[in-house]
C-alpha cells in the first residue's frame, strides 16, 4: 500500500508542470506537497535546492527528480509522514489522464545498428556462417556513453565509420558471392609441407621433411608460413594430423605440463593481411599419448581467407623462464640456456587437409545472398534488376520501388563497363546498398509504427538482427498490427532460440556484467582460487543461465532477488561451498542451496559481487551504489566536489561501518548515503570474489545489520525479504529497462502511463517475467516510437 502511494505522488510531482493544467488543478495539488515535502523543500535552504512549495515555478528537470525520488520509495523519508491510500488513488488517476497529453517524445526517428547488431545482420542477410569470418571485426567499437548499446543519441557516424562499413560490407560479400560459377568446386588433397610449419619462436619448434615438434604453448604454431596456406574456397575440409608426445623425460626436472597427457589443439586463423587482430579461434583438442603415433581425422569448416593451425594447448608458455629458474636452483647446468630446448613437445608427422566439400551447390551464402536456388544469370538486363531489387527490400527491411532502385541500376551497369566483370559489378553495388542509410539505420515514424518498421524493431529487441522470412511476410499482409497476430509473433521470436541475443545483451549490460574482469582480484593474494579454477567465465555463464531460466520458465522476478536455487560448476561449487556431483568438472547443473547458504538470486552471484568491488577490497559504498543504480534504476547523484572521500583507517582502530557513521554526519553526505549504506553493507557478508565471511580480520568482524524502507534487518537473507516484499521498485525499473532497451531511446512522460499499466498487469500475475517481456513487446510502447 505504502508503494502505490508513493507512486501516485510520484506520477504527480513529474508531470503537472508539463501540461496546460487550470490554476484550479495546481492548487488543489499544491496540498499534497505542503503536507509531506515542503518541511524539507521549502524557500528556506531547501534540500538539495530543490524547492516544493510553489508547483508552478518548477521546471522539466525538477519534476523528474522528484518523479525518481517517489517511484524509488526514497521520498518522503521513512520516518516522515506518508500519503494515504485515498489521495493515492485521487491523484492516480488524474496523473493518468495528463500523462496521456503529453507529446515530449525525442524526435529522432533513425537510430543505427549497433557493432553486434550489424555483425548478425550482415550473417543473415549473405546467409554467412557464425564461423571464424566476424563482419563486425572491420568497424570500430561502439562508444556507449550511458545506457544500452541500442541507444540512439550514442550510436554516431562519422566518415572514418562509414569507409569501415564500405570495407566490411565488401569483405563480406567476398566471403557469400566467392563464386560466379554454376559448377561445383572440385575438393583437392593437400599434404602439408612440415617443414615448412612455423611458431612464435624458432627456439621452440623443430621441423623438417618428416615431422614438425612443437614445444611451447601460448599463440597457436601456424600452418605453412606461406601465402598459399590460405583457403581460396569457403567449405568444408576435412582435416587428417597424426601426432604423438614426445620428449617428456629429457631433462632431470619435469616441465610443463608435469602430469597428465599433452594436449594438441586444432584451430582456425584469419589471414593477418586480410584481418584486423586474427587471433585465431580455437575449435577441438586432442589428448596424445607418449611416444605413440595416432591418427585424427575430422570435418571441419573453413572460411575464405582463412588457415588451420595446430597448437600445444597445455605447453609451456616461455620455456625460458622454467630453464633460468631450475639453473638457479642448480637443478639445471647453464649450459642449458646455450643448448635448444628438447621439453615435452607435440610430434606431427603428418598434415592433411581435403576439400572444399559442399553439401548443396549453390552453397548456402549464394542462395540467401541472391534469393534464388540458382545463380542468375548476370548478362540479362531483367534477371540483374530483379536481383538488385530482391536484395534491397532485404537489405532495407521493406519494400521498395522502381524508383529508389535507378540510382543502383545505373551503378551497376557504370561498374561493369569499367571492370568487365558483372560479378564484381553486383559486389560493389550490393556493397553499396549496405552503407546506405536505409541499411545502416533503423528507420521509424513519429508515431504509431507501420508494419515493416514494426518488424524491425521486435527482430532487433530479441534476435538483434533483421526480420526472417515468416516476420517479413506478415509485415506485408499488413496483419504485424493486429493485436492477435502481433502477439503471435512476439511469443514466436521469444521461443526461438535466435532470443538468446536478447537474454545475453540486455543481462549483460543491464546488470553491467561487461565490466566483470575490469577490476580483477589480486592474483597472489589471497584470491588465487579465482585465477586457479578460472572463475570468471563460471561466474557469467552462472548469471546468463539464470536469466534465461527465469525467462523461458517464466518463473516470477521475485527470484532475482531471493531463490534457492542457481547453475554452478565445480569450480562455483567450491567457492560457495555447496555438493557437486557432476562428473564433468566444467559442466553446469542446477543446485539448490539450503537455508543457511544466503546464496539466492543475484545478490549471492559471485559475478555480482566481483564487478561490485576493486580486486583487493569491499566497499559498502560501491556495492550500495550497484544496488540502487543497476537493480532498482535510481543512482544516486555524484558526491558534491567540497565533500572530501572517505579515509581507511589504516590502523584499524575504526570499523568500515564507524568509518560511514562519521561521514554521513555530514549534512551534505547523509540523504545519500542513508540510502546507499544499508544496502551495502548487507553485501559485506562476502569477499571481492563473492565467499562468504564473518570477519575482515581478527581485529574486525562484518557487521551487515542495517534499516531500508523503514524496516530493521539482520543480514543479507532479511534484506532480500523486504525487496521481495516491496518488489514493485524493482519490476518498475525491469519494466523500464527493457522498454529503453528495445526503444533505442530513453523513456519520456507521455511512455509512463503504459509503464504503470504493465506495472499493475504484472502485479495480478505474480510479476512471471516472460509475461512481463511479451506484454512490453505488444504494448504501445513498442508499437509507437
Amino acid at each position: 500500500m505504502k508503494h502505490n502511494v508513493k507512486t501516485l505522488a510520484l506520477f504527480v510531482c513529474l508531470v503537472m508542470p508539463v501540461f496546460a493544467t487550470a490554476a484550479d488543478d495546481v492548487a488543489s495539488h499544491q496540498q499534497f506537497f505542503t503536507t509531506y515535502c515542503v518541511q524539507c523543500h521549502a524557500a528556506q535552504d531547501p534540500q538539495g535546492d530543490v524547492r516544493l512549495d510553489d508547483l508552478s515555478k518548477l521546471d522539466l528537470t525538477t519534476w523528474k527528480q522528484v518523479y525518481e525520488q517517489l517511484a524509488s520509495q526514497t521520498m518522503p523519508p521513512d520516518e516522515n509522514p506518508q500519503p494515504t491510500a485515498a489521495e493515492q488513488s485521487l491523484l492516480m488517476e488524474y496523473v493518468l489522464n495528463l500523462a496521456q497529453q503529453d507529446s515530449s517524445v525525442p524526435s529522432t526517428g533513425l537510430r543505427r545498428l549497433n557493432k553486434r547488431e550489424y555483425g548478425n545482420t550482415v550473417r543473415d542477410l549473405l546467409g554467412l556462417r557464425h564461423g571464424t569470418f566476424d563482419p563486425s571485426e572491420y568497424i570500430y567499437d561502439d562508444e556507449i556513453d550511458a545506457g544500452f548499446d541500442t541507444n540512439a543519441e550514442s550510436l554516431v557516424i562519422s566518415n572514418e565509420l562509414l569507409l569501415e562499413y564500405m570495407n566490411a560490407a565488401e569483405k563480406s560479400l567476398r566471403q557469400a558471392l566467392f563464386s560466379a560459377s554454376s559448377e561445383r568446386p572440385t575438393s583437392q588433397v593437400v599434404r602439408v609441407d612440415l617443414s615448412k610449419m612455423k611458431g612464435t619462436s624458432r627456439r621452440y619448434i623443430k621441423t623438417n621433411s618428416e615431422y614438425a615438434i612443437i614445444r611451447s604453448g601460448g599463440k597457436a604454431q601456424l600452418f605453412d608460413g606461406q601465402p598459399s596456406r590460405t583457403m581460396n574456397t569457403p567449405g568444408r575440409y576435412t582435416i587428417t594430423v597424426t601426432a604423438s608426445g614426445v620428449d617428456r623425460d629429457r631433462y632431470p626436472v619435469k616441465f610443463q605440463p608435469a602430469h597428465g597427457p599433452l594436449i594438441m589443439g586444432f584451430g582456425i586463423e584469419q589471414d593477418t593481411l586480410a584481418s584486423v587482430s586474427a587471433t585465431g579461434v580455437l575449435l577441438k583438442t586432442f589428448e596424445l599419448d607418449d611416444d605413440i603415433q595416432q591418427t585424427f581425422t575430422f570435418d571441419i569448416w573453413i572460411d575464405k581467407g582463412h588457415f588451420p593451425y595446430i597448437s600445444f594447448v597445455n605447453g609451456p608458455g616461455k620455456p625460458i623462464t622454467q630453464i633460468r629458474s631450475n639453473i638457479r636452483r642448480r637443478k639445471l647446468k647453464p649450459s642449458a640456456m646455450r643448448e635448444p630446448f628438447v621439453g615435452p613437445g607435440i610430434k606431427v608427422s603428418q598434415f592433411t587437409i581435403e576439400g572444399p566439400f559442399h553439401d548443396q551447390w549453390p552453397p548456402e551464402s549464394l542462395v540467401t545472398t541472391y534469393d534464388s536456388k540458382t545463380i542468375p544469370d548476370l548478362k540479362n538486363q531483367t534477371a540483374r534488376e530483379w536481383l538488385v531489387g530482391r536484395f534491397a527490400m532485404r537489405a532495407f527491411r521493406r519494400p521498395v520501388s522502381r524508383q529508389e532502385m535507378v540510382p543502383y541500376f545505373e551503378f551497376l551497369n557504370r561498374t561493369q563497363t569499367a571492370t568487365g566483370n558483372w560479378h564484381e559489378a553486383v559486389i560493389k553495388t550490393f556493397a553499396a546498398m549496405m552503407v546506405s542509410p536505409d541499411f545502416l539505420y533503423l528507420r521509424e515514424e513519429q508515431t504509431e509504427l507501420a508494419a515493416f518498421p514494426l518488424a524491425s524493431r521486435l527482430s532487433y529487441f530479441f534476435w538483434s538482427t533483421m526480420p526472417d522470412a515468416e516476420l517479413f511476410s506478415v509485415a506485408k499482409s499488413g496483419q504485424l498490427n493486429d493485436p492477435g497476430v502481433l502477439q503471435q509473433q512476439v511469443k514466436r521470436l521469444l521461443d526461438d532460440p535466435r532470443s538468446e541475443q536478447f537474454s545475453s545483451s540486455f543481462a549483460n549490460q543491464w546488470l553491467s556484467l561487461d565490466k566483470l574482469g575490469s577490476m580483477p582480484p589480486d592474483a597472489k593474494g589471497e584470491f588465487r582460487q579465482y585465477y586457479r579454477q578460472n572463475l570468471e567465465p563460471s561466474m557469467l555463464e552462472e548469471t546468463q543461465r539464470f536469466f534465461q531460466h527465469v525467462l523461458h520458465q517464466n518463473r516470477s522476478i521475485r527470484e532475482f532477488i531471493d531463490a534457492d536455487y542457481s547453475f554452478v560448476d565445480q569450480g562455483l561449487a567450491d567457492l560457495y561451498g555447496v555438493p557437486f556431483d557432476g562428473e564433468d568438472a566444467n559442466e553446469f547443473q542446477r543446485v539448490t542451496f539450503s537455508t543457511d547458504a544466503k546464496r539466492g538470486g543475484l545478490l549471492g552471484h559471485g559475478s555480482i559481487l566481483t564487478l561490485s568491488a576493486n580486486g583487493v577490497e569491499t566497499s559498502p559504498i560501491e556495492r550500495g551504489v550497484w544496488v540502487l543504480a543497476d537493480l532498482l534504476g535510481t543512482p544516486p547523484p555524484p558526491p558534491p566536489k567540497e565533500v572530501p572521500a572517505l579515509t581507511p583507517d589504516l590502523n584499524g582502530a575504526l570499523t568500515i561501518r564507524e568509518m560511514l557513521e562519521k561521514h554521513r554526519s555530514d549534512p551534505a553526505c547523509m540523504e545519500c548515503h542513508r540510502r546507499m549504506d544499508p544496502l551495502g553493507f548487507a553485501l559485506e557478508a562476502y569477499d571481492p570474489i563473492g565467499r562468504l565471511r564473518t570477519e575482515y580480520s581478527r581485529r574486525q568482524s562484518v557487521s551487515t545489520h542495517g534499516t531500508y524502507l523503514g524496516n530493521e534487518f539482520a543480514d543479507i537473507t532479511e534484506l532480500k525479504k523486504i525487496l521481495v516484499n516491496e518488489i514493485r521498485p524493482f519490476a518498475r525499473n525491469m519494466i523500464i529497462r527493457i522498454a529503453e532497451y528495445a526503444k533505442g531511446r530513453k523513456l519520456v512522460i507521455a511512455d509512463y502511463a503504459t509503464v504503470q499499466e504493465l506495472l499493475d498487469q504484472a502485479a495480478s500475475n505474480e510479476f512471471k517475467f516472460k509475461d512481463i517481456v511479451l506484454s512490453i513487446a505488444s504494448s504501445d510502447l513498442m508499437t509507437n516510437r
